[in-house]
């Protein structure tokens, strides 16, 4: 059976060609050497070397075992490193997701460039996810970790970092009659059409929304449901009605379309990384606490010095 010390000894003797040069290389006697690579050949089953008066040579399937001997040689010596460099975190690959909202957020670069520069060896792979799509990712560890929102005061089951604070406006198309009103308010709204988010993704945003219209005794008309911002804006600039939006959208001054706030309307949401508390990535530490040295809520941060994570 194939020892290391026979890769070993073989790579002394291929790169010296003599035996004796190796076994002084070695620390062993040549007898003793010798034995070792006839057992080698043995185990093989063809000859490695061709042993002539002046020295030896390596046949062409010696030169092929050379060549696997060191890769084999060195990949053992760098094993070691590599599993303490992945159980401390300094190499490995991080899944983290992203929302809309996240996505223009002039942190999200700055995280992503300020990681690779610190964490050269840790590969960061990106997923494009509505915030209720992550939280799934997250519970069945799919994602390592996540930038999405969430409505202040809603409980979580995640740890989190708050990186910035949203609430929502309403966009209007650029010919509608409220866009001329000085303030805008819920009951201004009042048999509009309306875009809602849609309640089987968004939930949460759809269902508060909805209390906020209903405890203004409103009732406007929903034309249609939307999943994403874009799709949204497309929407209300196609006349298909109003629509609440984050107010960090940004509108272009050709898209047609007016962003308002509504004095009365006060829906502040948190955007947050989030992870469980159950994940086992080591690299995953480094990720949180950039994000909480670059700009996250050092109250909400606290979390991670509670859980050994700081």
């Amino acid at each position: 059976m194939l020892q290391t010390r026979h890769l070993r000894y073989f790579v002394a003797v291929a790169e010296e060609l003599n035996f004796h040069r190796a076994a002084e290389r070695l620390h062993i006697s040549q007898p003793a050497l010798w034995r070792q690579i006839r057992d080698l050949e043995l185990e093989v089953g063809v000859p490695l070397l061709e042993r002539e008066s002046r020295g030896v040579n390596l046949t062409p399937a010696g030169s092929a075992m050379l060549e696997d001997c060191r890769d084999i040689l060195e990949r053992m010596q760098q094993a070691p490193l590599r599993a303490r460099r992945i159980a401390q975190g300094e190499v490995g690959t991080l899944h983290i997701g992203f929302n809309e909202i996240a996505g223009r957020r002039r942190e999200m670069p700055r995280y992503l460039q300020a990681f690779r520069e610190a964490h050269p060896h840790i590969g960061l792979q990106l997923h494009f996810m509505m915030s209720q799509f992550q939280i799934d990712a997250l519970r069945e560890a799919r994602l390592d970790a996540g930038f999405l929102l969430r409505h202040r005061g809603e409980r979580t089951e995640f740890r989190t970092i708050r990186v910035d604070e949203d609430n929502f406006v309403i966009a209007l198309p650029g010919g509608s009659p409220l866009a001329r009103r000085p303030q805008i308010t819920l009951a201004d709204l009042d048999g509009q059409s309306i875009i809602m988010p849609n309640p089987r993704n968004n939930a949460v945003t759809y269902e508060r929304l909805s209390h906020f219209m209903r405890e203004a005794g409103i009732s406007p008309v929903v034309t249609q449901f939307a999943d994403n911002e874009n799709t949204i804006m497309s929407l209300v600039a196609a006349g298909m009605g109003l629509a609440f939006l984050n107010s960090s959208m940004r509108v272009g001054n050709d898209q047609g379309i007016i962003l308002r706030s509504v004095e009365d309307l006060s829906l502040p949401v948190d955007l947050e990384l989030a992870w469980c508390d159950t994940n086992t990535n080591p690299a995953l530490v480094h990720f949180i606490n950039l994000v909480r040295r670059m700009g996250g809520d050092a109250d909400l941060a606290q979390s991670l010095m509670e859980t050994g994570m700081g």
